[in-house]
């Protein structure tokens, strides 16, 4: 079986060495939200934002007293479509290295940050990336591994002055007791019990969503990532989507959103778009492959026509797992089955 939620991690061996001005956040969203208050802002706030993001992203700007204003990201490479005339008056610029390729325009980043206005990168997706200009980076490593609090944010320029609340209990508890489900699940071969892990984890989540604030991680999680072998972590996933890559065939019904590894890339999962996304789901399911929608729509975009590539991604985007948990072998059986896919579909 390809997918599905981690394990808790073990703490490693590896000593890393912590960035300067750091914290480390209950949630990816709490990081994003501890980023956003620190900021000294003076006027009208304005966030110009992906229209194609995360709702818990979008929430966390509206939560800081934010106005949003999008953009539009190109289906093709997922490149964000930043436009000059709309970064007037903006006072925060959000952008994002989707799953972990770096396609957005540096030097409009750039540009941005020369005018002043605070740019806020959000890493859940590209962690191991640095963008130089960026006055925020944000994000969560829980697609990354099993840690209960995967929130991270860095600051340049000096420390941080905002002041973070002690972690909340019950959801630290919930996502420790989702991950024991989880083991049980993979020990046992009892499905049984990844339903009960997925109704935990969302029980979780959910709550996590009406209440989230600034809040610190718990200390487990902080010495997973502390001691984690990330070097480790970046080569697998690195290998295991040229195995993919490499071992496709002709695509029928879908086609790979990214085809290419370049120097900074490291995937978060192998992504795509399907033309039947909910069939392709299913054929995937019943042969062993779990995958993931990222995202629903959010209900922040007051009209997502506006926006017709975003409209396009989040109609047809689907990604799966290819992870530190899998070998060459696992992944050449995902091919194999896209294969067979592209081949019922033919």
């Amino acid at each position: 079986m390809i997918g599905g939620m981690f394990e808790k991690e073990k703490i490693g061996s590896v000593t890393n060495a912590e960035k300067a001005n750091m914290i480390y956040a209950m949630s990816g969203r709490c990081a994003l939200y501890a980023c956003l208050i620190d900021m000294d802002i003076k006027g009208r706030k304005i966030a110009y934002v992906p229209a194609y993001t995360c709702e818990t992203v979008l929430s966390a700007y509206l939560k800081a007293g934010f106005n949003l204003r999008f953009y539009d990201t190109d289906p093709e490479g997922l490149v964000p479509q930043f436009r000059k005339e709309d970064l007037e008056g903006a006072s925060v610029f959000g952008i994002c290295g989707y799953y972990g390729f770096i396609r957005y325009d540096g030097n409009f980043v750039k540009y941005a940050r020369e005018k002043g206005i605070e740019v806020l990168l959000d890493i859940t997706h590209s962690p191991f990336y640095f963008e130089k200009y960026a006055s925020y980076e944000a994000g969560s490593l829980r697609k990354w591994m099993g840690i209960a609090s995967g929130g991270i944010a860095f600051k340049s320029g000096g420390p941080f002055n905002v002041t973070l609340l002690p972690p909340d209990g019950e959801h630290i508890k919930g996502r420790y007791k989702a991950m024991e489900e989880r083991s049980i699940a993979l020990a046992d071969k009892d499905k049984s019990y990844d339903e009960k892990a997925s109704e935990t984890f969302w029980n979780t989540e959910l709550r996590l969503r009406k209440m989230f604030d600034a809040y610190d991680s718990d200390e487990y999680s902080k010495d997973v990532i502390r001691h984690y072998d990330f070097d480790s972590m970046i080569r697998a996933r690195r290998d295991n989507f040229n195995t993919v890559i490499s071992s496709l065939e002709e695509c029928r019904g879908w086609r790979p959103v990214f085809k290419e590894l370049r120097d900074n890339d490291v995937p978060s999962h192998f992504t795509l778009y399907a033309d039947d996304r909910e069939n392709m789901q299913e054929f995937l399911r019943k042969r062993g492959v779990s995958s993931t929608v990222y995202w629903p729509e959010p209900p922040m975009l007051d009209d997502i026509s506006r926006y017709p590539g975003a409209k396009y991604i989040l109609q047809h985007i689907m990604s799966i797992q290819l992870d530190q948990r899998y070998k060459k072998e696992d992944m050449q059986f995902l091919a194999s089955v896209l294969n067979s896919y592209s081949e019922y579909k033919s």
